[in-house]
């Protein structure tokens, strides 16, 4: 029995050895459950890296957008206030051609054609239809100008007189009420003259307030004798100098 006993005995060499194989496994084990978790972290620190990335360049485009988007608005506003600048620079000047009805005669005075078209314009003047005058904007030292073509009608019969004309340009001011020539021209033309034409024309700086009316009267027998075949015949204009 004890020679069975002894025999059957592990050597104390091989338990050792048993137990270090049994260490170095659990610490493979451990090693390999460790590089597990260390790839497991790579991944979710590359996923964390990517996702901060992605909302870093996001981030970034929509601050660019924002800012070409408030370039271009301060840029088209800066553009508008430019344009709203120049037009208040702009002095005030009028000028306004032949009305369609001018050979008729007014109750009072000249009508003109003041609709923004052709040669017509206004730049912060305006014009009352009821008097027939240019309203002025502001006050100010302005150039005045008046022009108006006569033309004698082809007819068979003459009567040989002289055709007296008169053009004066009033002003109606609020300070006094009333209507003030300030200038007038005269000419005159034969009726034996078939087509015979004359331009009468003035102008002249004057001293305006804001309000004045300019109005443009003639003689009521000179009304049919207005050349009204363009706009370039018959004219009224003012600017601020």
């Amino acid at each position: 029995m004890e020679t069975c006993a002894r025999n059957c005995e592990i050597p104390e060499d091989t338990v050792i050895s048993m137990a270090q194989q049994e260490t170095v496994f659990i610490l493979l084990k451990h090693c390999q459950e460790m590089k597990r978790q260390e790839s497991r972290w790579r991944l979710v620190t590359l996923f964390l890296v990517l996702g901060c990335a992605a909302v870093f360049f996001f981030t970034q485009r929509v601050i660019r957008d924002c800012n070409e988007k408030d370039t271009f608005t301060t840029a088209e506003n800066s553009r508008q206030q430019a344009i709203d600048r120049q037009g208040q620079n702009l002095k005030p000047n009028a000028h306004l051609t032949t009305s369609s009805s001018c050979n008729s005669v007014p109750k009072d005075y000249i009508q003109w054609e003041h609709q923004d078209n052709g040669l017509v314009h206004m730049q912060n003047f305006t014009y009352d239809e009821n008097k027939q005058a240019l309203v002025v904007p502001q006050e100010g030292r302005y150039f005045v100008y008046v022009g108006v073509n006569f033309r004698m009608p082809d007819k068979d019969k003459v009567s040989g007189k002289v055709h007296f004309l008169s053009l004066k340009v009033l002003k109606y001011s609020n300070s006094y009420e009333n209507n003030w020539p300030i200038m007038e021209v005269k000419d005159s033309i034969p009726d034996d003259r078939r087509g015979e034409r004359r331009t009468m024309y003035t102008g002249q700086v004057v001293t305006l307030e804001e309000g004045d009316l300019l109005m443009v009267s003639i003689d009521e027998d000179n009304y049919e004798l207005i050349d009204c075949s363009a706009e370039t015949t018959m004219y009224i204009g003012a600017f601020l100098l």
